[in-house]
Parts: structure tokens; C-alpha cells; sequence
């Protein structure tokens, strides 16, 4: 592959680069940006609708659960509070 992607890719174009062949679903993790101030991560998940869906919702989850870790500790007062998961 000679082609590059770079963070002025279109959401279109990074779903075009990547060929899922004959998987029904594939699912690439990406680093648009990696800076100790400023990262930039995203997950692209394409192909066949049930299954995505089902990935999609399973990460949701998982990302429910971090979300209600960090509000424990922050209720409980253990840990100072750093970082925030926003889930929307």
C-alpha cells in the first residue's frame, strides 16, 4: 500500500482504505494524533450491519463500565480526579 492516511482524511476515505476482503465485519484501531497533551484515537468498525452493531454496542459497554469506575473512585474520594470518559 503507497497510500498514506492522515488526519485530513475524510471519515469516507479511512473506511475505503482499509479492504475487509471477505470478512463479514472488520474492525481497525487507528492513532490519528499521539501527543503526551493532545491524543487522538478512533475505531472503525465496517461491514455487515447485525455484527457491527453488536461490536459497537459491546464497546459502548465496556465503556459504560469505565465510566461508572471512575465515578465510584471519585465518589469515594480515592483518587483525585484527572480524566474524564465521556460517554454521550
Amino acid at each position: 500500500m503507497t497510500e498514506k492516511l492522515t488526519p485530513e482524511n475524510t471519515i469516507n476515505e479511512f473506511f475505503d482504505f482499509f479492504d475487509r476482503g471477505e470478512a463479514p465485519v472488520q474492525v481497525v484501531p487507528i492513532t490519528i494524533k499521539q501527543q503526551s497533551d493532545d491524543t487522538r484515537l478512533a475505531i472503525f468498525i465496517h461491514g455487515e450491519h447485525e455484527t457491527s452493531s453488536v461490536i459497537m454496542a459491546e464497546l459502548m459497554t465496556r465503556i459504560g463500565e469505565l465510566f461508572d469506575l471512575q465515578a465510584q473512585a471519585e465518589a469515594s474520594e480515592a483518587v483525585e480526579p484527572k480524566s474524564r470518559i465521556i460517554t454521550s
